[in-house]
């Protein structure tokens, strides 16, 4: 057998099929010839698909058929790049066109040693190449067209285990794991590809473990049509999850109880930017959209250039329970109990003022730990061309045991801003919070910022301390807050808080509460203590009768959840207080802190009712759960004075432990106030 070798280079051209259609037709010239037919090209295109070298082997027997084996080196298909190898044992022409009966095909990506293999097989009527992928999982059929009629494929899936891929194939779509069975069909009937596909059991998993799915069971349609002579790219599917959860962020989404739909068409642009013209999500009544965005070319990164979303629904708590539990739970309020509807649309386009509207109906939320609630929320907030403005009511307001009643909320915006348009009343008991001016800053910041100026009118402390579930005493609060900031994570308090209660004055400086409805949130302040009236004070605590006027300061103090973890405390009496007398009770309690002991005999002790005192006092200087005491003056033993008594029958509290446990000091305090 003699060997004709042919070799050429052909550019690529627009229509592609250029070397390809070259190296086919020589093939077929040479049929008749009992020769090894070896045909070789350079650089070439067919379509989407290019190459750097080609090269066809032919081996032909006497009956015009033969074996045959075609190369494709440096190939190129978009997302996949390597080498091709197609070997036919028993195969030839038919028909001028060539068939396979039994070989086998291989394809290696660019830069590894894994190789994608499979067998070739003959279509009914021969007429066309089948391969066999994956143990029979996947089958791929290419029918021969006859003369006038556009070339035909279509790939066959037979519950396909996408965890069995080649790395190099799942990475060219997706960078982390994937799993999952598929079974259905991919077309291209000459003029469009078709999918009709089904995922049971599938998962999936971004390397940074920010997306991911499990257990999903998906049914995909669609039509996806190359770009013509004066047309792009255009494409249509609707996508159904049947079962499945899915992560996106801090995006958590459950099994849905009946099937989310969704429908997407659009086309892609000729530079690569994505148009979705339209966009309809139907979660079973708990959110309804409808839209269409806009995504840059990949060269842009795919950033979003458009959204239009023309109508959104949320129907609560169903909307909540599928997908805002997640996202609430950043800010500690996943366990939200909801009910109401809410509507919104929006245009934003990267570079203009966005333009939306967003409307309340019956909207009910509660915290399941009763740090707020709000009832009744019914009012719209758009910004349009001509106009910015919301006007919003609610039936109540409850925020940490604290009842306001009905308000409504009127602001209006200039540049993004917003401001109130009148004052904002939260009635509380027989006063409440006045918020004066309230300003909504946007500026360069991720989070949105609230700066307000805002007053309490004078309330009664019995109602309040009542409504509190605290011990009830009274007085008056009040206090003027000028410049509070808020956001999401932090509310900043530039003035003070004066609360007029004991006789006496309670003021807070420099009071900034961080994470308040968050997980471990946190308060700083600045507290100091006027002159209270030490009989009302010790009344109202159950801690034993004390007369006398009480002054100190809480400097540095901060809460942890709530709890004390730093401060630097002392509390003092007045020595020029008119009356100065401590009741038995209140001698025991105070002994009981810090290892105390009262220098008066236990047997005479139980003599006196009361004791006159020359002057009282406590310091704690909390560090690292551990309270550093201190009273009102050094003892010659070595201790301090909590107490120093004064004429007969005189009694000094000495104190002799200076470091004491900050749970012991709480647990004796409570005991302290018990009946």
């Amino acid at each position: 057998m003699t060997e004709t070798a042919w070799q050429s280079s052909y550019p690529s051209h627009p229509a592609g099929k250029t070397a390809l259609i070259g190296l086919l037709a020589l093939l077929c010239l040479n049929t008749a010839a009992e020769e090894r037919l070896v045909l070789e090209s350079g650089p070439g295109q067919s379509g989407p698909l290019a190459w750097d070298v080609v090269r066809l082997v032919f081996e032909p027997q006497s009956n015009g058929d033969g074996s045959w084996q075609l190369e494709l080196q440096g190939m190129d298909l978009p997302g996949l790049q390597g080498s091709l190898m197609v070997t036919c044992e028993q195969g030839g022409l038919r028909q001028a066109r060539p068939w396979c009966g039994q070989g086998r095909f291989e394809w290696r990506p660019e830069g590894q040693e894994t190789a994608l293999a499979g067998r070739l097989f003959a279509p009914s009527g021969r007429q066309g190449i089948g391969i066999d992928l994956f143990d029979g999982q996947a089958r791929l059929v290419v029918p021969w067209a006859d003369a006038g009629q556009a070339a035909t494929a279509r790939v066959e899936l037979d519950g396909l285990d996408l965890a069995t891929l080649p790395e190099a194939l799942v990475e060219a779509f997706w960078s982390g794991a994937i799993e999952g069975q598929v079974d259905g069909t991919i077309e291209w009937n000459g003029r469009a590809l078709e999918l009709a596909l089904t995922l049971t059991g599938g998962g999936f998993d971004s390397p940074d473990g920010r997306f991911a799915g499990a257990g999903l069971a998906l049914t995909l349609g669609g039509e996806y049509m190359p770009p013509g002579s004066d047309s792009p790219a255009s494409f249509s599917f609707e996508l159904a999850q049947q079962a499945g959860e899915l992560l996106a962020g801090a995006l958590y989404v459950p099994e849905p109880d009946q099937a989310v739909n969704v429908y997407m068409s659009g086309r892609l642009q000729a530079d690569g930017a994505l148009v979705v013209t339209r966009f309809k999500l139907d979660d079973s009544g708990a959110l309804t959209a409808e839209g269409g965005f806009e995504l840059a070319p990949a060269a842009q990164d795919r950033r979003l250039e458009r959204l239009v979303i023309d109508s959104v629904n949320l129907n609560f708590p169903a909307a909540f329970v599928r997908w805002g539990e997640g996202l609430a739970g950043l800010y500690g309020v996943a366990g939200l109990e909801t009910q109401g509807r809410v509507a919104a649309s929006l245009d934003w386009q990267r570079g203009q003022p966005p333009l939306y509207a967003l409307d309340f109906e019956s909207l009910e939320l509660e915290d399941d730990r009763g740090r707020f609630a709000i009832n009744g929320v019914n009012g719209r907030v758009e910004s349009r061309p001509d106009r910015q403005q919301a006007e919003i009511e609610w039936q109540g307001l409850e925020l940490f045991r604290l009842a306001f009643g009905p308000s409504t909320l009127q602001a209006a915006a200039q540049a993004g801003d917003w401001q109130l348009s009148e004052p904002l009343v939260l009635p509380l008991l027989d006063g409440g919070v006045v918020i004066e001016s309230m300003a909504l800053r946007t500026g360069e910041s991720p989070r949105p910022a609230i700066m307000l100026d805002a007053r309490i009118d004078p309330l009664e402390l019995t109602e309040l301390t009542r409504m509190l579930g605290l011990p009830e005493f009274g007085g008056s609060l009040s206090g003027r807050f000028p410049g509070i900031e808020f956001d999401a994570e932090r509310i900043a308090f530039t003035g003070g808080i004066d609360v007029q209660a004991f006789s006496g004055g309670i003021r807070l400086r420099d009071l900034v509460i961080e994470r308040p409805f968050g997980s471990l949130p946190a308060l700083a302040a600045q507290v100091e203590f006027e002159r209270l009236d030490l009989a009302q004070l010790t009344g109202a605590f159950n801690f034993g009768h004390m007369e006398g006027q009480l002054s100190g300061w809480m400097r540095d103090l901060r809460l942890l959840d709530w709890q004390p973890a730093a401060m630097d405390a002392r509390l003092f009496t007045h020595e020029d207080a008119p009356s100065r007398r401590i009741s038995q009770r209140a001698v025991e309690n105070l002994s009981r802190l810090g290892g105390s002991a009262a220098a008066l005999g236990t047997s005479l002790l139980s003599i006196f009712d009361e004791f006159p005192y020359r002057r009282a006092g406590l310091a704690c200087r909390l560090d690292r759960n551990i309270c550093h005491m201190d009273g009102v003056a050094a003892h010659a033993n070595g201790g301090y004075y909590i107490l120093e008594g004064r004429l007969l029958p005189r009694l000094d509290i000495i104190g002799h432990r200076r470091l004491v446990d900050w749970p012991l000091v709480v647990a004796q305090l409570v005991a302290a106030t018990r009946d």
